[in-house]
C-alpha cells in the first residue's frame, strides 16, 4: 500500500460517496457500470462484483428449485464435512479473535475515535442498541429461545450431553440454559466487532468506501481495486445472503405456527411459509426504499419495544424470583465455564466417526475409516463376548453424540459468521462518532446481557414447563436425568400430541410436556399457562418475529446492495428490489430443498458460508491491526520498507496500482510468469538466492539452505509418486512431511530476509505464506534477493508528509 494515499479525516474534508465523482476515485472505471433513463438513475454498480455474487445465489436457486432432494444431500454431505475437518478451525478462531479485541479495546487503539476527533455518534445509545439488536440476533432468540435449552435437556430417546459437571436433574437444567448462552454469548458476537472495527477505522479516519474491500486495504493495498477485491465482496454478498436466508427460515417458520395458534385453518406447510416469505419480502422492500433513518431504524426501535414488553410481561406473569434467581445463576456458570467449554472440540466424542462402521458419516481426512472398524471387529470376533458386537463409545464410555458440533456449536459459529459481513457492515454505518472502546464494550455487552436475559426467561420457563408435565403425568421409570430421556408414551403423548386423559386435562390448564411437542409449537405452549392473555401473547410473538424478519430481510439487502455498488451509500431503487428479491428467491430453495427438513438445509448452508469466511476474517484481524499502527504512526511499520514484489499481485496481473491511475509494472510480466513457474518446480534454487543475499555469496549457510531446501521438495514430490503406484497410500503422507520441513525452511528464510530489509511482518504471515502458495513466496525471495539493502532505517519511507512531521 502506499500510504501517501490514506486521506485522514482530521486532515481532509469528509467524504460524500452519494457523489459518484468521489466514489469513482475508488473504482476501476471498467468494472463500473453507470446507467441513466432521462433524469431517473437506473444502475449503478461493480459488474464484476455482483455477476460473481449474483451466480453462485441464483445457481444455488435454481438447483434447489429443480433438484431439491438432491441439493440438501449434497449440503448435508458439506456440511458433516466442514465439522469433522475444521472444528479446530471454527472454535480456535472464535477464541483468538475475542482475545485480539480484547487487547484492543483496553490498548492505546481503545480510545481511537470512529471518525473525525471532534464527532459525536449519529444515532442515540438506544437507537444504536436496538439497532444492534436486530440486525445482530433478530429471529433467532425467538426461534430457538425455549427449543434450544429444552434439546440440551430433555428428549424422547437417549440424550446424554456432558459440557460441564453434573451430579443430579438441577444440573442437567443448568447445563442446559448455559450451552444455549455460549451459543448466544460473546462468542458469537466477535465476528461482528472484528468487521465494524476494521470497516470504520479505514472508512471513517482514513476516508474510504464502506465496502467489504476497503478493510483489507491495510493488508492488500491496491490490490483491492482488482479482482480480487471483487472476490471479497461478492464472497460477502453470498456470504450475507445465505446467513441472513437461515435467519428468515426459522423466523417464516416461527410466523406460520404462531398463525396455526391463532387460527388453526392456516395449516404449518412449507407452501404457507413460502408465501409468507414473499409478503413480507415485499414489504421489507418497501422499507429499504425508505433508507436507513427512516426505515429501518424506526422498525428497530418498534421491534425491540415489542420484545422488551413480551419480555416484561412473562416476568411478571410467571414465578418472577425464579426467573430472577435463574438469571443471575445462569450469567455466574457462564463466566465460569466459558473458557472451558469455548475450547472445547468434542475431541474424543468424535472419536466415533472413525471407531465405527459408519462408512457415510466418516468424512474425515486421513481417516482409516471402515478398515479400521473391521480390524477391530475382527479382534472382536476372537474374544468370549464376540456375539455383543463390537462396543460404541456411548455405551462404554458415556460419550454424548459425536454430531453434536455439527448439530449445535459448528452450526453456530457458521451461522454468525456468515452474518459477519451483513451486520459487522452495518454496526460500522450506525457506529460512527463513537471509539473503538465504546464499539467493543456496548457490542459485546449491550446485547449480550439483553439476550441473556431472554434467553434465560424462555428457557427457564420451558424447563419449569417440562418439571410440571414430569411430576404430574410421570413416574421415576419416565425419567433419566443422565441420559437426558423422557418417555414421552409414559407421560401420554403420541406424536407430539397429549392424548391420555391426564395429559389432556394438564394441556387443558396449559401445561404440557414441552420435551414431546414440536419444536414450532414449544414458545406458544409457554404463554398457555396465562390464560385470559396468551392469544394476546401469542399475536405480540407473532408480531416480533415478523418485524424482525423485516429487519433482517432490508437490513440483509441494504448491505448486499452496498457491496455491489461498492460502496455508494444510497444505490437506485431497481438495485435494491433486485437484492431483496434474491434474498427471497434464495430463502424459497432452501426450504423447498428441506421440504420436512427445512431445518438441516438452513444448518447446513450455514456451515459450509461460513468456512470461506472464517479465513477471511484472520487475514481482517491482520489488516486490522496493520491499520492501528499506521493510523497511530507505530514506529515499527512506519520506518518499514516493502517487499519488491507483492506475493498475490498475479491477482491483478502484476500491476497492482491505484483504483483510477494508469499504472506501470516493476518488473515485466513475463519474467513474473517464468519466476512463479520456476518456483512452482525449483523452489530451492530462488531459497538459495535469497540466502546468498543474506549471508554472502559464497556463504556456507547458502550452500546448505540450498542442499536442504532441494532434500525437502524432491522427497515430497518422489513419495507422492510412490503413493500413486500402488505402494500405498500412507507414503503420501510422508511426502506431506517432507512438505512441511520446506514450508518451514522457507519461513526461516523469508523471516531472515524481512529483517535483512527491515520489513514489517511476523512469522505468522512467513509460515502461512509458505504453507499454501510456496510458488509465490520463493519468487518473491529471488526478486528481493536482487534489491538493494538499505543503508539505515532512520527515514520514514513511506509516510505522509503530515505524519512524518508530526515526528
Amino acid at each position: 500500500m502506499v500510504f501517501e494515499d490514506i486521506r485522514r479525516a482530521d486532515e481532509h474534508p469528509e467524504t460524500d460517496f452519494n457523489d459518484e465523482a468521489e466514489l469513482m476515485k475508488f473504482v476501476r472505471a471498467s468494472r463500473w457500470i453507470s446507467v441513466d433513463v432521462g433524469a431517473y438513475r437506473l444502475l449503478r454498480l461493480n459488474w464484476v462484483t455482483t455477476l460473481m455474487a449474483s451466480i453462485v445465489l441464483w445457481g444455488f436457486t435454481i438447483a434447489a428449485l429443480i433438484e431439491p432432494t438432491d441439493v440438501l444431500t449434497e449440503a448435508k454431505v458439506w456440511q458433516s464435512w466442514v465439522t469433522q475437518n475444521f472444528t479446530w478451525l471454527y472454535i480456535g478462531s472464535q477464541n483468538a479473535w475475542a482475545l485480539f479485541l480484547l487487547y484492543l479495546c483496553f490498548s492505546k487503539y481503545g480510545k481511537l475515535k470512529l471518525g473525525r476527533s471532534d464527532e459525536q455518534p449519529e444515532f442515540s445509545d438506544i437507537s444504536w442498541f436496538a439497532m444492534l439488536f436486530s440486525c445482530g440476533i433478530g429471529v433467532g432468540i425467538y426461534f430457538w429461545g425455549v427449543s434450544e435449552p429444552m434439546y440440551y435437556y430433555r428428549a424422547g430417546y437417549s440424550n446424554a450431553l456432558w459440557k460441564i459437571p453434573m451430579n443430579n436433574d438441577d444440573d442437567r437444567a443448568q447445563q442446559a440454559i448455559f450451552t444455549t448462552l455460549f451459543h448466544w454469548g460473546l462468542h458469537g458476537w466477535v465476528v461482528y466487532i472484528v468487521v465494524a472495527v476494521a470497516l470504520s477505522v479505514v472508512c471513517y479516519r482514513w476516508n474510504m468506501p464502506l465496502t467489504m474491500r476497503s478493510a483489507f486495504y491495510p493488508l492488500l493495498g491496491n490490490l483491492i481495486y482488482s479482482p480480487l477485491g471483487d472476490f471479497i465482496d461478492a464472497l460477502s454478498i453470498a456470504c450475507t445472503t445465505f446467513g441472513v436466508c437461515t435467519s428468515l427460515g426459522f423466523g417464516v417458520s416461527s410466523i406460520n405456527n404462531g398463525l396455526h395458534k391463532l387460527n388453526s385453518s392456516i395449516e404449518v406447510t412449507v407452501d404457507n411459509q413460502i408465501i409468507i416469505i414473499w409478503v413480507i419480502t415485499i414489504i421489507a422492500t418497501v422499507s429499504i426504499t425508505m433508507g436507513l433513518k427512516s426505515g429501518i431504524q424506526t422498525l428497530a426501535n418498534v421491534t425491540f419495544a415489542i420484545g422488551l414488553f413480551l419480555l416484561f410481561a412473562l416476568m411478571f406473569l410467571d414465578n418472577t424470583w425464579y426467573l430472577l434467581n435463574s438469571y443471575v445463576q445462569s450469567t455466574g456458570h457462564y463466566f465460569q465455564w466459558i473458557v472451558q467449554v469455548g475450547f472445547q472440540c468434542d475431541t474424543f466424542q468424535q472419536l466415533q466417526y472413525e471407531l465405527q462402521n459408519s462408512k457415510d458419516k466418516n468424512l474425515l481426512w486421513g481417516s482409516s475409516g471402515s478398515k479400521l472398524f473391521d480390524n477391530m471387529k475382527a479382534a472382536n470376533a476372537l474374544t468370549e463376548h464376540a456375539s455383543a458386537g463390537v462396543l460404541t463409545e456411548a455405551a462404554l464410555y458415556d460419550s454424548h453424540a459425536a454430531e453434536f458440533m455439527d448439530w449445535w456449536t459448528v452450526f453456530y459459529w457458521g451461522w454468525w459468521i456468515s452474518w459477519a459481513p451483513f451486520v459487522g457492515m452495518f454496526i460500522a454505518r450506525i457506529s460512527r462518532g463513537r471509539t473503538i472502546r465504546q464499539l467493543i464494550l456496548g457490542s459485546f455487552v449491550a446485547p449480550t446481557a439483553f439476550s441473556f436475559l431472554w434467553l434465560v426467561v424462555f428457557g427457564s420457563l420451558g424447563i419449569k414447563m417440562q418439571r410440571v408435565a414430569e411430576l404430574a403425568l410421570g413416574t421415576v421409570a419416565d425419567v433419566s436425568w443422565e441420559t437426558g430421556y423422557v418417555n414421552c408414551t409414559g407421560l401420554g403423548y403420541t406424536g407430539g400430541q397429549p392424548t391420555s386423559a391426564a395429559a389432556i386435562a394438564l394441556a387443558d390448564e396449559g401445561y404440557y410436556a414441552l420435551a414431546c411437542r414440536a419444536h414450532g409449537d414449544r414458545i406458544f405452549d409457554i404463554l398457555e399457562p396465562y390464560k385470559e392473555v396468551s392469544t394476546f401473547l401469542t399475536l405480540l410473538v407473532v408480531i416480533g418475529v415478523a418485524l424482525y424478519f423485516i429487519t433482517s430481510s432490508d437490513s440483509g439487502s441494504y448491505v448486499d446492495d452496498i457491496l455491489a455498488a461498492q460502496g455508494l451509500p444510497n444505490p437506485p431503487l431497481l438495485q435494491k428490489i433486485f437484492w431483496a428479491f434474491t434474498e427471497g428467491a434464495v430463502a424459497t430453495a432452501l426450504l423447498k430443498a428441506g421440504g420436512g427438513n427445512a431445518l438441516g438445509a438452513l444448518q447446513s448452508v450455514s456451515i459450509c458460508a461460513g468456512l470461506p469466511y472464517t479465513l477471511a476474517i484472520c487475514f481482517l484481524c491482520t489488516s486490522l491491526w496493520r491499520a492501528l499502527k499506521i493510523d497511530q504512526g507505530d514506529d515499527d511499520i512506519m520506518h518499514g520498507g516493502k517487499w519488491a514484489t507483492d506475493s498475490l499481485d498475479i491477482f491483478d496481473f502484476f500491476n497492482p496500482g491505484p483504483a483510477n491511475e494508469a499504472a506501470t509494472p516493476k518488473f515485466a510480466p513475463m519474467g513474473r510468469l517464468v519466476s512463479l513457474a520456476k518456483g512452482t518446480v525449483a523452489p530451492f534454487l530462488q531459497m538459495f538466492e535469497a540466502s546468498k543475499a543474506i549471508h554472502g555469496e559464497n556463504s556456507i549457510r547458502a550452500k546448505v539452505d540450498l542442499g536442504l531446501g532441494a532434500l525437502w521438495f524432491v522427497c515430497w514430490i518422489v513419495f507422492l509418486i510412490v503413493s500413486g503406484t500402488g505402494a500405498g497410500g500412507n507414503w503420501a503422507y510422508i511426502g506431506w512431511s517432507f512438505y512441511m520441513f520446506l514450508v518451514m525452511h522457507m519461513t526461516s528464510i523469508r523471516s531472515e530476509m524481512r529483517a535483512r530489509f527491515n520489513i514489517y511482518g511476523n512469522v505468522v504471515e512467513d509460515f502461512f505464506g509458505a504453507l499454501v502458495m510456496y510458488p509465490n513466496i520463493a519468487s518473491q525471495l529471488e526478486y528481493q534477493a536482487a534489491e538493494q539493502v538499505p543503508e539505515g532505517n532512520d527515514v520514514y519511507k513511506n509516510v505522509s508528509p503530515s505524519k512524518a512531521a508530526a515526528q
